[in-house]
């Protein structure tokens, strides 16, 4: 019995990391556009960055496999790219042009990359701990 809702609880934590980051796309890509009077401000950049880190910081500390923990980082590219793709009635919602859409998607995407190397190829890491904290002593 504890053995299944042990499986459950971390089925459950996978399924809401990846809610996270289908939300975290939608509302980061619709905000690259977002201005104070007529300067852009780049409120996308920090969501995707932190939300990113926390998403993935999440997976991890819910399923305890680094497989899972990187998941909601690869939907989130997924779907930040897919957004920048121009749909067939010709609507684009990353404009390119729009420099905070540029560095929106090359931030978050390295967030990714640096938290998934982090994950994968240190040799210290252990389950339960949190991801960049220094080894107990």
């Amino acid at each position: 019995m504890r053995r299944a809702f042990d499986l459950l609880l971390r089925i459950c934590g996978a399924v809401v990391a990846l809610w996270g980051a289908v939300l975290l796309a939608l509302f980061g890509t619709f905000l690259t556009p977002f201005r104070v009077g007529s300067v852009l401000v780049p409120v996308s950049v920090v969501l995707a960055v932190g939300g990113n880190v926390v998403l993935m910081w999440f997976a991890y500390q819910t399923t305890e496999h680094r497989f899972l923990a990187l998941l909601p980082g690869l939907a989130w590219v997924a779907l930040a790219f897919l957004a920048a793709d121009r749909t067939t009635e010709g609507d684009v919602v990353l404009y390119q042009a729009n420099w905070v859409s540029v560095v929106y998607l090359l931030s978050g995407s390295a967030t990714v990359g640096v938290v998934g190397y982090r994950l994968f190829l240190r040799a210290d890491h252990e389950p339960g701990r949190m991801i960049g904290a220094r080894p107990r002593s």
